[in-house]
């Protein structure tokens, strides 16, 4: 009987899930706007009440880029149970949990980074490098022109770019889809980054300007 146990936790869309594996896969949905640590632990708990007196050897986590907020309470939660059983925990962006991802052999995520910038990220084969690039919207105009397959995690305005951008939600299912797609280096790479959500990774980090008082003191 095989009884490792890997539990997986989406958060950084309004539309969350989380989905654990021991012998068979189950998942659960959930939708939350801005309470997401309300909404997860009643689904999460049912699901741990499957396998009473089993320890969780593995949780997966998302890591955005999304919601922010979302996503900090989804690592809080996926930091809190690899404490409480001891279990290893790995982030992995969240845009390779979505259908484009997992169906294209190229695709691109897109998304409005506030302040006047946007990021972009290339998924590749199901998979996408640690950081989303950033720039102004006239950059990823540029970058749009080769014609790869685009989507946002967010709702994007037809008139932003002059075309309709597909809105698309990761899910646990998929996250736990993309860790097993991947090979042993590429899980051991994962494996050894600390878990955060990407917009605390640059380039996702805005500097205060001189004399702002964040500056102050430096």
């Amino acid at each position: 009987m095989n009884d490792r146990v890997t539990v997986v936790v989406e958060t950084s869309t309004p539309e969350g899930s989380v989905g654990l594996w021991h012998e068979t896969w189950q998942e659960k949905l959930f939708v939350s706007e801005r309470s997401h640590n309300c909404a997860i632990f009643p689904p999460l708990q049912e699901m741990l009440d499957s396998i009473t007196g089993i320890s969780i050897d593995l949780i997966l986590v998302g890591t955005g880029p999304g919601s922010y907020s979302g996503t900090r309470v989804g690592i809080a939660v996926a930091q809190g149970l690899a404490i409480a059983h001891g279990a290893s925990l790995i982030g992995l962006p969240s845009i390779v949990a979505t259908p484009s991802a997992r169906e294209k052999a190229h695709c691109r995520a897109i998304g409005n980074a506030r302040r006047g910038d946007w990021w972009w990220c290339d998924v590749i084969d199901g998979k996408c490098d640690d950081f989303p690039q950033m720039g102004s919207k006239d950059q990823l105009f540029e970058v749009l022109r080769d014609g790869v397959p685009v989507f946002s995690l967010d709702p994007i305005a037809e008139e932003e770019f002059g075309c309709a951008v597909p809105q698309e939600t990761p899910s646990a299912g998929r996250l736990w889809q993309a860790w097993q797609a991947l090979s042993i280096e590429q899980q051991q790479h994962f494996a050894a980054q600390i878990v955060q959500p990407v917009y605390l990774k640059p380039p996702h980090i805005t500097m205060a300007k001189p004399g702002h008082p964040l500056q102050r003191g430096r």
